[in-house]
């Protein structure tokens, strides 16, 4: 009990690092050969929201974990970690073939970045396809799949309680990058490391809670808008509640705003709504470029199925895919991963987020592959 206590501290805040499950075969309620199949990845803290979900829900199920690096879905596929390799190791290795008499499998929606589903069908045999885009749709998915569940069911959504958690985890990230300034200013500054701190995780959650109330894009302009907000709001209390000198007062308002500033520039590495380049979080600049070519598509409406942004939609006249919201799409390469016909023509296919918790993620992942392939 301490321990799923400590984890789930661990995972208010430390989301940011891998925390691996251990990879295999899991049974959900009493699942027989007739029972469904899922797969995950082993990143513990969602395979513990799986397991309980399919509890709650009353689902029995056979769930294959996948070696991911302990990282969540979303991230592993992007990386390369939940991959179509990783799916078939898990499939032949886990024993599933012999416990179950179909082949039908579920994916998370999520995963599409990483995993081809012709060419899992291909090389397994099995009959892949993708779920909803969160385990607590799962029931309603397996109720009514159909166009109404698409449209519903398969968006991306960030709520109030999932930008509160992001908001923890931002400012522990960016406390890692500034607590050692912090502490070297402090010798000349008394006290700045703590104050700082506190500031820092105070500004963190509020630009990831308040992002959809701000003014200005995603990025610089909203955390520079909640900067000036606070310090407004600080002038005022300044005046009304204790006395300090003009300087302090002008340095606290700068200090504020360059911290703010600074979060709503990364505050989008932590949210599922938006891919950032810099002139992007910068500028609010939008470089995103993806549309269907009418010629090769097929109509199969996997795109649809895929993105978790409904940036597309099936023209059911004409059997095309169309682009129907560009603005809301993240760049995340699911359609691209998955058009049998490559039919859809982007500028995103090898991009990377510029914000700085992914640039030194990037950093450090290119700097392993350096040392693997000298």
């Amino acid at each position: 009990m301490m321990l799923n206590l400590l984890k789930d501290i661990w995972f208010l805040f430390g989301r940011l690092f891998p925390f691996p499950a251990k990879p295999g075969l899991r049974r959900a309620g009493n699942p027989d050969r007739l029972s469904l199949v899922l797969v995950t990845c082993n990143f513990e803290l969602t395979v513990r929201k799986v397991l309980r979900t399919l509890e709650c829900d009353g689902i029995d199920a056979w769930l294959l974990v996948a070696p991911t690096k302990g990282i969540n879905v979303w991230c592993a596929a992007s990386g390369g970690y939940f991959s179509t390799d990783t799916v078939v190791s898990i499939i032949k290795t886990s024993g599933i073939e012999n416990l179950v008499d179909h082949r039908d499998i579920i994916l998370p929606q999520l995963s599409a970045t990483g995993i081809n589903i012709w060419a899992l069908r291909e090389r397994t045999g099995w009959k892949p396809r993708f779920g909803p885009v969160d385990i607590k749709y799962l029931a309603k998915y397996l109720e009514c799949v159909g166009d109404p569940f698409e449209r519903k069911y398969r968006r991306i959504e960030f709520p109030l309680g999932d930008r509160f958690v992001m908001g923890t985890n931002l400012g522990f990230s960016s406390l890692l990058f500034f607590i050692l300034p912090f502490l070297v200013a402090s010798i000349w500054m008394d006290g700045l490391w703590w104050k700082s701190i506190l500031l820092l995780f105070f500004l963190a959650i509020l630009n990831s809670v308040l992002v959809f109330l701000l003014p200005g894009k995603p990025g610089v302009q909203k955390g520079f808008s909640l900067g000036v907000i606070l310090s407004v709001i600080f002038v005022v209390i300044r005046q009304n509640i204790w006395t300090i000198g003009h300087w302090e007062t002008l340095e606290q308002i700068g200090w504020i705003i360059l911290l703010s500033t600074y979060l709503g520039y990364d505050m989008p590495s932590w949210s599922p709504l938006w891919r950032a380049e810099i002139k992007e979080l910068v500028m609010g600049v939008k470089r995103t470029l993806v549309e269907v070519i009418p010629e090769q598509c097929i109509g199969c409406g996997l795109c649809t199925i895929v993105c978790p942004a409904g940036v597309f939609e099936l023209d059911s006249g004409i059997k095309k895919s169309m682009v129907v919201r560009l603005d809301a799409c993240q760049a995340c390469g699911a359609c691209i991963e998955n058009c049998p016909k490559e039919a859809i023509k982007n500028n995103f296919r090898s991009g990377t987020c510029s914000c700085p918790t992914c640039t030194v993620i990037n950093s450090v992942k290119s700097s392993k592959r350096k040392v693997l392939h000298p």
